[in-house]
């Protein structure tokens, strides 16, 4: 049965706002809030997208923390056993991945078309290993995003193509870096 055009009515935010119990009122959220903010590791995983997390860096971030990845090494120094890394700070310093993983909420790994397989994989596999989450951010651009889409599919739980870096500073407010 159709309903009359003159018997429809919008639904406004406050007419939903009234129509809750107070039972059902406790599980609104409070989007005026202040918001936790999680402890944040963003990591290039090329050279391209090492410009853009420079880029991105100097932006406003509440708990991110950008850095480039180097090179993989060996987790024991003896070429046997799992996997690490050593990444790189915008300032220079070399670090290792495991420090970086220390008490890390979320990390964020960007490419490009030319990210290592290798790169994605010892970064997801510590990130599994310690149970924090990994998305995958690819920034494609004039190459074809195939490889890296591949290697990042395993290793993280959410992988987004981009059309643009200019995408990345939403997705990372979301993720509330």
């Amino acid at each position: 049965m159709r309903v009359p055009d003159t018997q429809r009515q919008p639904t406004l935010r406050s007419s939903c706002a009234s129509a809750a119990t107070a039972a059902e009122a406790r599980y609104r959220i409070d989007g005026s809030g202040d918001w936790a903010q999680r402890a944040s590791v963003i990591i290039a995983l090329d050279e391209q997208a090492a410009g853009i997390v420079r880029r991105l860096s100097a932006h406003r971030w509440s708990g991110g923390h950008f850095l480039s990845f180097e090179a993989a090494v060996p987790a024991n120094g003896s070429g046997g056993g799992p996997a690490g890394a050593t990444l790189r700070t915008h300032g220079g310093s070399a670090v290792p991945l495991s420090d970086e993983l220390s008490g890390a909420d979320v990390v964020v790994m960007i490419a490009t078309a030319q990210a290592s397989a290798k790169a994605a994989a010892v970064i997801g596999d510590a990130c599994a290993a310690r149970g924090i989450m990994a998305a995958g951010l690819v920034v494609p651009g004039s190459g074809t995003a195939d490889a890296v889409v591949s290697a990042l599919r395993p290793n993280v739980m959410v992988l987004v193509i981009l059309n643009s870096e200019g995408d990345i500073p939403e997705i990372l407010a979301a993720l509330r870096v």
